[in-house]
């Protein structure tokens, strides 16, 4: 499933709602988490576990909010967090929430109906709306493709906001899910995102929860294409389902990019044909470009992350300031 194919309109109504594990992965999140922690309060929680992997503070907080605590400064990376964090609870689904991020609570109580009424789903997740400008970002749509790595690496974005280029935008397959971010109803779809992600436990568990080997983006996008390899579905609702900060961090753009397009290349790069992996790390080429234009004094560390031989990251091996949080193609 991927592509328009992908996007097909879902119909159903959902039974009585499960109980849900709330997992909140945190690195310098201090300031962010009692917003986040007191929306998912109001869920029908079997538990909400903060796994803290950074040293500011922040377990102390979720402690003081009455969450359980797992603290791991070596930073294993927020899959492995994830990972670590659906452990400690037994709920029938899980909400993987940035701490950046603060849901709705009737929308994912919605979710948790979903789930309980359809065996085949795997996951939900709804519209999630920028903090700042109210703006709908993109959790749901098509799979990644070289096509969305281009649009990135040239900064495609300011474009779609010129009518025309809309226009354009949405007659293509790969592009129309970056422009029309907010559907007017439920559709099925190849990716959602990790802001706010609600899973089924034993789909979860059935594929081997988030591949430890992304540190930090890319985990969703390979979570959901094991999803669907197993004949699981993935529905994204037509309602508000959270609010996002979208946190900077003290690294700013540059640290984010280089640490987005690691995760993505990788993710590209395993589940690709030769062709497909050879317009990416085009892509991939350009974006080093801009990179060592705005850096210099980094520019051979931008090449090696990019180009370099995958393999894990050390523990510990975060950048600094890079929180975990989603951003938008």
């Amino acid at each position: 499933m991927s592509g328009a194919a992908a996007l097909r309109p879902v119909h159903g109504s959902p039974a009585a709602p499960w109980t849900v594990d709330v997992v909140v992965v945190a690195y310098g999140s201090r300031d962010l988490l009692p917003e986040c922690l007191r929306s998912a309060r109001s869920l029908p929680t079997g538990s909400v576990v903060v796994v803290d992997h950074g040293v500011d503070g922040s377990a102390d907080v979720a402690e003081r909010h009455g969450a359980s605590v797992v603290r791991d400064p070596s930073n294993p990376g927020f899959g492995a967090g994830c990972n670590h964090g659906a452990r400690r609870g037994a709920a029938p689904a899980i909400l993987f929430l940035n701490p950046d991020a603060e849901v709705h609570p009737a929308a994912v109580r919605d979710g948790l109906g979903r789930l309980a009424a359809d065996p085949s789903l795997s996951a939900v997740e709804g519209v999630v709306r920028n903090r700042a400008d109210g703006a709908p970002e993109r959790t749901g749509g098509g799979d990644v493709t070289a096509v969305h790595l281009w649009g990135r690496a040239v900064g495609a974005r300011r474009l779609l906001a010129r009518r025309g280029v809309r226009s354009f935008a949405r007659r293509l397959p790969p592009l129309a899910d970056s422009v029309d971010r907010a559907p007017s109803g439920d559709r099925e779809v190849a990716t959602l995102a990790g802001t706010a992600l609600l899973v089924r436990r034993d789909h979860f568990e059935a594929v081997g929860g988030f591949d430890e080997r992304y540190f930090l983006y890319g985990e969703d996008l390979d979570l959901c294409r094991r999803l669907r390899g197993r004949g699981g579905r993935l529905l994204q609702v037509g309602r508000d389902w959270a609010v996002h900060r979208e946190a900077a961090s003290s690294s700013g753009w540059w640290e984010r990019e280089l640490r987005w397009w690691q995760g993505t290349l990788r993710y590209r790069r395993a589940w690709s044909g030769p062709a497909a992996r050879v317009g990416a790390d085009a892509a991939a080429f350009v974006m080093w470009v801009r990179l060592a234009l705005a850096r210099p004094v980094a520019a051979g560390r931008a090449f090696r992350a990019l180009f370099g031989r995958t393999r894990r990251p050390a523990r510990g091996g975060g950048q600094p300031g890079v929180r975990a949080t989603t951003t938008n193609v």
